[in-house]
Parts: C-alpha cells; sequence; structure tokens
C-alpha cells in the first residue's frame, strides 16, 4: 500500500497517533501500579508511632478549639467596647480633633516608635 492519496496519508498519521496514545496511556498505567506497589510494601506505621500520632491530632484540636474561644471572647470585647463608646474615638484613645495626627517622618519619628536617624 503506497501513501500516493493525501487521504491514505491522514488516515496512515491517526492511526499511528492513536497506537502511540494508548502505548502511553498503557505506559502510565503500569508505572503507577508499581508505585502503588511500592508504596504498600512499606507496610504501616509502628503501633507507638500510631500513639503518638493519636496525641499530636488530639493535642492541635484542643489547641484550635482555644484559639477559637480567644477569638470569641475578643469579637465579643470589641463589640461591647463599641457599643459602649459609641462614636466617641478619643476615648479609646483615637485621634481626636484637639489632636493632630501626625504622619511618618514627623518630628523625627519613623511611625514605629524609632527616629530617623541619617
Amino acid at each position: 500500500m503506497l501513501l500516493n492519496d493525501a487521504g491514505q496519508a491522514i488516515v496512515a498519521l491517526g492511526i499511528c497517533a492513536t497506537v502511540a496514545t494508548v502505548g502511553v496511556a498503557i505506559a502510565r498505567a503500569y508505572v503507577s501500579g508499581i508505585e502503588a506497589r511500592k508504596k504498600s510494601s512499606r507496610g504501616d506505621l509502628a503501633p507507638d508511632v500510631q500513639d503518638r500520632m493519636t496525641r499530636i491530632e488530639q493535642a492541635v484540636d484542643a489547641i484550635a478549639i482555644e484559639v477559637e474561644r480567644m477569638s470569641e471572647g475578643q469579637r465579643f470585647t470589641t463589640r461591647l467596647l463599641a457599643e459602649k463608646l459609641g462614636n466617641q474615638p478619643s476615648a479609646i484613645g483615637g485621634p481626636s480633633a484637639s489632636s493632630p495626627i501626625r504622619r511618618s517622618g514627623e518630628h523625627g519619628t519613623n511611625g514605629a516608635g524609632g527616629t530617623n536617624d541619617r
């Protein structure tokens, strides 16, 4: 069979592409099967390591619960202060009309409490 016709060349190219695609898929499946066997041959963790991991997991869960409780307390305190003070920003240390706002770099400060000594 000679490829005298362009249609025959396209068919031959399609067949080659299909065979190559199937070959790559089979090779990937084979390699992933080998990797799965290697992972399962290592075995499970030792019982003492599993116990330690369980304790670490419980400790992390307890810490997460405590952090959530602290953040809820912070939100509650902030809401109470906002309700109590209303629109009085000077009462909680914010700027007021009588105290001008300092910009960074004025009067020798860098805004973080340090100085701009150059």
